[in-house]
């Protein structure tokens, strides 16, 4: 059960990376993984990353830059999921493109 218990901010996003359940110590940010090897990356209530099956990261970049602030909160949780996941070639979506896109329907959890 350890994975259940708070974790930092970094670790969540590392988790979610390699497809595994974290949540941050407020629960603001949380990585929801599934059996087929994917997970989500949630931002409160909203889904900012998603980790496909096949290990490809792509995030949603809502930040005021590129048109898609939600909150100072989300922003920082995805400008530190960039700075992490870039470094693993991830994709970074604009907003609106990623709101037209399946991936950003969130499984319930």
């Amino acid at each position: 059960m350890s994975e259940y218990r708070p974790r930092t901010n970094d670790c969540v996003i590392t988790k979610w990376m390699n497809g595994d359940h974290a949540r941050n110590h407020r629960n603001s940010l949380r990585s929801v993984s599934y059996p087929n090897g994917s997970a989500e990356l949630f931002s409160y209530g909203l889904k900012i990353a998603e980790r496909t099956v096949t290990g490809s990261l792509i995030i949603a970049d809502f930040t005021a830059p590129a048109d898609g602030f939600h909150s100072m909160t989300t922003s920082c949780h995805v400008n530190l999921t960039k700075v992490h996941a870039v470094r693993e070639g991830a994709i970074i979506m604009h907003p609106k493109v990623w709101e037209c896109s399946p991936m950003s329907d969130s499984r319930p959890f």
